[in-house]
């Protein structure tokens, strides 16, 4: 008898966890839920720097992984000054040669 009344006392407590845990989880999802777009703006009158700033614009997920994966590879966290989108399309394989060549001739002293 003793052992069904804790029984059901453990299964009561899990029950009111679990409800705590979803409740904060549905609050998290409402912080992370995309905002209601604001009322259109004539084309005319927006500047092509903002165009540009909102096309842009990387997600928080995004930044945390590259983050993570920036302290995952130095051993520390690290302080990300700057993230910005590659130019989609066709890469000019000059330029890309140039750039690895440029990134070989740095000497990066490790700390072991």
């Amino acid at each position: 008898m003793a052992k069904t009344q804790s029984m059901t006392a453990l299964l009561a407590e899990l029950n009111e966890r679990l409800r705590d845990l979803d409740e904060r989880v549905r609050g998290l999802e409402a912080k992370l839920s995309p905002q209601p777009a604001p009322a259109p703006v004539a084309a005319a009158s927006v500047p092509v720097a903002e165009k540009q700033a909102e096309e842009e614009q990387i997600e928080p997920e995004i930044l945390m992984v590259i983050a993570a994966a920036v302290a995952a590879f130095m051993g520390h966290k690290a302080k990300i000054r700057r993230v910005r989108r590659s130019i989609s399309g066709g890469v000019n394989p000059w330029a890309q040669q140039g750039r690895v060549s440029i990134q070989a001739s740095h000497s990066v002293g490790w700390a072991r």
